[in-house]
C-alpha cells in the first residue's frame, strides 16, 4: 500500500484503500490486518486506522476478534443469498423512483457506463468491469434522491462484488449482464417506471440463477 496525502481526512483515505483492496481480494479473506503494520505502510499514525476498521467491521469487510486482532470476513453462498432478497426487493423500487426523478444528464451518465462496460468485455478487462457494474447500481440508487435507499443498496453491491471477484465467475456472464442493463436503460428512458421495475427485477433473478445464488424466501 502506498502512502497517504495529507490532504482530506487520513481515516477516509485508509477507509477507501483498505475497502478497495479487500474489495478485489488483494488482501484475502481471513487475512489479519494489524494496526502497527498498516499504519507503517501508510506513513500514519495508528488512530485513523483503528477508526477505518471500525467503519470496515460496520460494513460486514471485517471482523474484530479482541480489541488487537481483525481479520477481513469470508462471505458464504447463503449470504449471498440473502444479499439477494434484499436486492430483489430494493433495486427493483430505486429503479422504479429513479425513473421518475433522474434528468437527461442521469441518464447519459449511466448510458456512459455501459458503454464503458461493453469495452471492458472487448478488452477482457472483467476487473474493470465489475467495478462498472457496481458503479451502475449504485448511481441508479444515488439518482432516487433517496439517501437511505442509496446506502442499502451500495453495501450491498459491495458484499456481491466481493463474491463476484472471489467466485471469477464473471467472465461467462458479463454480455447477459450487460444486455440487462440496457434493458433497464431502455426503460427509464421511456419514463416507464414499472417496466424499469421489471427489467431490475430480472436482471436481479438472472444475477442469482448465474452465481449459483438463487435466493430462499
Amino acid at each position: 500500500m502506498q502512502k497517504l496525502k495529507s490532504a482530506g481526512s487520513l481515516s477516509d483515505q485508509a477507509y477507501n484503500m483498505l475497502k478497495t483492496a479487500i474489495i478485489n481480494n488483494e488482501i484475502k479473506p481471513l487475512e489479519y490486518l494489524v494496526e502497527e503494520q498498516i499504519a507503517e505502510q501508510l506513513g500514519i499514525s495508528r488512530t485513523p486506522i483503528r477508526t477505518a476498521l471500525k467503519k470496515l467491521e460496520f460494513e460486514g469487510l471485517v471482523e474484530m476478534e479482541t480489541s488487537k486482532h481483525t481479520r477481513v470476513r469470508t462471505i458464504s453462498v447463503g449470504e449471498v443469498q440473502e444479499y439477494q432478497v434484499l436486492r430483489e426487493s430494493l433495486e427493483p423500487l430505486a429503479a422504479q423512483l429513479a425513473c421518475v426523478s433522474m434528468d437527461s444528464e442521469q441518464l447519459l451518465f449511466l448510458k456512459d457506463l455501459c458503454e464503458q462496460q461493453r469495452q471492458s468485455i472487448e478488452e477482457k478487462d472483467f476487473s474493470h468491469f465489475i467495478n462498472l457494474d457496481t458503479q451502475f447500481h449504485c448511481y441508479l440508487a444515488e439518482f432516487t434522491n433517496n439517501n437511505k435507499l442509496k446506502e442499502f443498496v451500495s453495501s450491498l453491491c459491495t458484499q456481491l462484488q466481493r463474491y463476484v471477484i472471489l467466485t471469477n465467475t464473471i467472465q461467462a456472464s458479463s454480455s447477459e449482464a450487460l444486455k440487462e442493463h440496457l434493458q433497464v436503460i431502455e426503460a427509464l428512458e421511456r419514463r416507464n417506471p414499472e417496466a424499469a421495475a421489471e427489467c431490475m427485477t430480472n436482471h436481479l433473478k438472472n444475477v442469482s440463477r448465474r452465481f449459483g445464488t438463487t435466493p430462499k424466501k
